[in-house]
């Protein structure tokens, strides 16, 4: 038998008891964001719903104040309102977004 093998054997014993004594404890914080909160009820209600087409966001919400893209492959587009913001893959939405008003 070696004696780092020997050692281990006396040493892992006593690891595990003073690992035991130990008090482990942990803590977490839950942060809750009420997203589905953000802006009022009337802009909440006008953004787009995925896979609407770019025509359809036009025609139900008129020209965007600015447009950004296409970037990258596939090409993403943003289109940003006074309320929201549009994310385009194509020509149809991915997702919608309320801006984040300045303070």
């Amino acid at each position: 038998m070696k004696l780092y093998d020997l050692k281990l054997r006396q040493t892992l014993p006593l690891l595990c008891l003073l690992g035991s004594l130990c008090p482990w404890s942990v803590n977490a914080e839950t942060v809750k964001v009420p997203v589905a909160q953000q802006g009022s009820a009337e802009v909440r209600a006008m953004l787009p719903q995925t896979g609407q087409s770019k025509e359809a966001v036009m025609q139900k919400l008129g020209q965007p104040v600015s447009t950004r893209g296409p970037f990258g492959e596939p090409p993403i587009t943003t289109w940003t309102y006074s309320e929201f913001t549009v994310y385009f893959e194509h020509d149809h939405v991915i997702h919608a977004v309320i801006n984040v008003k300045k303070r």
